[in-house]
């Protein structure tokens, strides 16, 4: 009974989210990990290749699936302190997933998941944003992601919905 009614506030929670920034313009929403979301990675890598396949540039929206209580973000501001998954200089904290980050300012960004050892163990990544549009690779990679203009966010959210239905 529990879990229904979580999947329902789920699926509720993802109509307001398509809602309220299904009438944005511009940019790109990236989902955060593509299929397998913001939660512990197969291997410490997995979210640095994942990134490294992306073209991502201000305006676009990075889209973290997770379910609250269980992951968060943290966005600190330097290498050193990603790389130590240091909660030193915290520049943002992200409790309640799903969480949508629009990306104003060409530049790095470094995040990580606070909670016990996920950092660790590689739940973070690193997001380089550029200036101006890059044209997207000729062909997709195995490791390809969602990457949705607006007008494919309804479809973006009920991805969204299952996945934290499943988790």
């Amino acid at each position: 009974m529990a879990r229904r009614t979580t999947q329902r506030a789920l699926l509720l929670l993802t109509a307001v989210v398509a809602s309220l920034v299904g009438g944005s313009s511009g940019g790109v929403y990236h989902i955060i990990g593509a299929g397998k979301g913001w939660r512990m990675p197969p291997n410490k890598t997995y979210y640095e290749e994942w990134a490294s396949t992306r073209n991502i540039s201000i305006g676009d929206k990075l889209m973290f699936l997770y379910r609250s209580g269980v992951y968060n973000i943290v966005e600190v501001p330097s290498r050193e302190l990603f790389d130590a998954c240091s909660m030193r200089n915290i520049t943002n904290r992200y409790q309640r997933g799903p969480t949508i980050i629009e990306l104003t300012e060409p530049g790095t960004r470094y995040y990580f998941c606070g909670v016990g050892e996920h950092c660790e163990v590689g739940q973070k990544v690193v997001i380089k944003a550029c200036a101006v549009a890059s044209p997207p690779p000729d062909e997709p990679s195995a490791a390809a992601v969602l990457m949705l203009r607006p007008a494919g966010l309804a479809a973006c959210c009920l991805v969204a919905a299952a996945l934290l239905m499943a988790m």
